[in-house]
């Protein structure tokens, strides 16, 4: 009896075991299925590493903000945003934006050893007796980095009128925008901003070597009141002038 009772419990022991094997074996689909999800983690991971994070896609409404949790920077000659100017319709007074690299500065404000002080010596125009006139506000639509209407051309044209022939000059372009939207958007998209502005100015003569930006996005409104008027003074590029 105890020969066949070795027996009996072996072959239970080898068949619990085949189950225990054949349950935990990955079918070919499986495998398979694993080995594309692993490719594209692997894919994802490396086109992070590279900058790109996922497809971009024009927003519509304050409803499809993403929200993201950085910490707001300010973003001085963002190169990744960088548009030009060029007219969308010859008989319409909006201007589209088309991608294209703008010559950067050589110096940076504030650097050790520049020539040029920080942003925190350049002064706002308002207060320079008859330069109010020229550096006025661009402002923009919800939204959006395009430079529209004629307002806002006569104001580039006067201020590159301006610099052309004041070649000491210097300047910083601001780009703000409204409160909706989450702070790393509204940063970047004030960076379109400033740098939309900065690239029609050099469109108009001026030397690259005089302008920088930076974005505040909606850190510093002009006004507080929640409404489509506020919104609207508030989404804008300021000026802000140093002469050496």
């Amino acid at each position: 009896m105890k020969p066949l009772r070795l027996f009996i419990l072996t072959t239970t022991t080898a068949a619990s075991l085949l189950t225990v094997v054949s349950g935990c074996r990955r079918q070919p689909t499986q495998v398979w299925d694993d080995t594309k999800s692993c490719g594209r983690h692997m894919t994802r991971g490396v086109r992070t590493l590279g900058g790109k994070q996922g497809d971009s896609r024009q927003v519509y409404s304050k409803d499809e903000f993403v929200g993201w949790d950085e910490e707001p920077i300010a973003m001085n000659n963002y190169q990744e945003s960088q548009f030009t100017a060029i007219p969308e319709d010859r008989n319409s007074d909006e201007i589209a934006m088309a991608e294209y690299v703008a010559p950067q500065p050589r110096e940076t404000p504030g650097d050790p050893g520049s020539s040029i002080p920080g942003i925190d010596a350049f002064r706002d125009p308002a207060t320079i007796a008859g330069l109010s006139g020229v550096f006025q506000n661009v402002h923009f639509d919800y939204n959006s980095n395009l430079i529209k209407g004629q307002e806002n051309l006569d104001i580039i044209h006067n201020v590159a009128n301006y610099l052309r022939a004041n070649p000491n000059v210097y300047i910083f372009v601001e780009g703000h925008t409204d409160e909706r939207g989450a702070e790393a958007y509204n940063l970047a998209l004030g960076s379109r901003r400033s740098n939309a502005v900065r690239n029609l100015l050099i469109q108009e003569g001026v030397n690259a070597d005089n302008i920088f930006t930076i974005s505040y996005g909606k850190e510093r409104p002009l006004v507080f009141d929640s409404n489509e008027v506020s919104w609207g003074q508030n989404r804008r590029a300021e000026f802000k002038i140093y002469q050496r």
